[in-house]
């Protein structure tokens, strides 16, 4: 389920080796002689109960797929006997890529995961099926969600997805460091300067130890920080973002951060980030921001670890979270509508009831299922696990962790460089800098 923050949920990807097996597999199955607004072609559906297997891909662990497929024969097909379900593995080198091209061949599978960024993507390519019928006359779907998560799968007034899994953005802490050092434990009501002042005392400079790792500091993540602090947020619209902006607010969390870069409390912009992990398992940090995915490894992997798990601290106007959900869509054009229809609703909902407990990555978006991971997490001795994400999942002001939009990646061209040197320390430019190049995304906005 890693994908938020990952490098290898932005390079989606499927392998050659599974195309292939894909362009067999699915030919006949997912996409054919349909329409693309949710209405077979045929007259089958389900009301003539004709047998028919649909196909699903995902990036899963093989762990979570067999508890997927397990759902799927054991529950969904239980109930809905005439459909049988299969699950063609994914990978992460060039998804998106080849996924568009075997929706353009009429190969792809009925159902596919993705970032809400590849289903914004997809959907104004028109590439998907567009359930905005199916759920203006289901409404009771998309109340059973948790509020917000519905916001990067829907655009121009259209429902072209749904939210699945939620990656949420706390802090891990080591218990015995805390209190070696003479720091108390956080609290899921601690606040931004509880955490700069736990960072700060934590830092050994002449070790080479940062006080705190992890912690985003992408202008995504000071959006974070200056929204809790009263500021607008970067993109004024999650989905068909028109506008960045970066103002008073933004600047001084990003001073504060660039002067905790300087003195040694966070690592630098260009720090490299693949060893953190296991640094935090071995017992060698203190304090590690980061999804909440890695509580899956760490009861698996750590079972001495004394760590605990924090929220992602709250500054003086609340708290401010990520939005980063993964989900399902379908490609247009499906052969069975109705059938795909009654399957994308049991993956967006009751098939985590029981993936869940076999596979504790995270939250997802329908909140009665989502009871289930905190419910784990209690049962294997962390409550705050559970609290610290029930309150994220809760929290109403979220912030896109990346743009939602083909233009992005020449927005980075224009941002990353002169973002990262200032707040690294190697550009003499002034943090009002980065208003101009504010001004040169909205620029690349609307001449897109």
């Amino acid at each position: 389920m890693k994908k938020g923050k990952m490098k290898k949920a932005i390079a989606l990807g499927l392998c050659a080796v599974m195309t292939a097996a894909m362009l067999t597999g699915c030919k006949g199955s997912g996409n054919t002689a349909a329409t693309g607004n949710g209405n077979s072609s045929d007259k089958g559906g389900t009301s003539e109960a004709k047998s028919v297997t649909l196909k699903v891909v995902d990036w899963e662990s093989d762990e979570m797929n067999a508890a997927i497929q397990d759902a799927f024969n054991n529950v969904f097909t239980k109930e809905h006997p005439n459909i049988k379900v299969e699950i063609v593995k994914g990978s992460y080198s060039d998804y998106g890529q080849q996924l568009a091209g075997m929706i353009t061949a009429g190969e792809a599978p009925d159902v596919f995961q993705g970032g809400y960024d590849m289903a914004a993507s997809f959907y104004q390519k028109n590439l998907l099926t567009d359930w905005t019928d199916k759920v203006a006359a289901e409404p009771d779907f998309t109340k059973s969600l948790y509020e917000g998560t519905m916001s990067g799968w829907q655009l121009d007034g259209k429902t072209y997805g749904f939210p699945s899994l939620v990656n949420v953005y706390g802090v891990f802490y080591n218990k015995d460091l805390l209190a070696a050092a003479g720091i108390k434990e956080p609290t899921a009501d601690w606040t931004w300067d509880d955490l700069w002042a736990m960072a700060e005392k934590l830092k050994k400079p002449s070790e080479e130890k940062f006080g705190l790792y992890g912690l985003d500091t992408s202008g995504f993540g000071i959006a974070n920080i200056s929204t809790s602090y009263g500021g607008a947020p970067l993109m004024d619209k999650l989905m068909g973002t028109t506008k960045v902006t970066v103002d008073d607010k933004f600047m001084e969390q990003a001073a504060k951060i660039q002067g905790m870069i300087a003195d040694g409390t966070l690592p630098k912009r260009t720090y490299e980030v693949t060893n953190q992990n296991s640094m935090f398992e071995a017992g060698e940090m203190a304090l590690l921001y980061y999804g909440q995915w890695e509580v899956d490894s760490l009861l698996k992997n750590c079972p001495d670890l004394n760590w605990g798990y924090a929220p992602t601290p709250q500054g003086p106007d609340g708290r401010t979270t990520t939005y980063d959900t993964v989900g399902w869509m379908s490609p247009k054009n499906l052969a069975h509508p109705e059938e795909t229809w009654e399957l994308i609703k049991f993956m967006s909902s009751d098939l985590y009831q029981t993936v869940l407990k076999a596979t504790p990555v995270a939250p997802c978006a329908h909140s009665a299922s989502a009871s289930v991971f905190y419910d784990v997490m209690k049962e294997k001795g962390h409550p705050e696990v559970a609290e610290a994400v029930q309150v994220m999942m809760e929290t109403k002001t979220k912030n896109g962790v990346r743009y939602a939009a083909d233009w992005s990646s020449d927005a980075g061209k224009v941002w990353d460089p002169t973002y990262n040197d200032i707040l690294d320390g190697v550009s003499k430019e002034p943090v009002t800098k980065l208003q101009d190049v504010a001004n040169q995304i909205n620029a690349i906005i609307a001449g897109n």
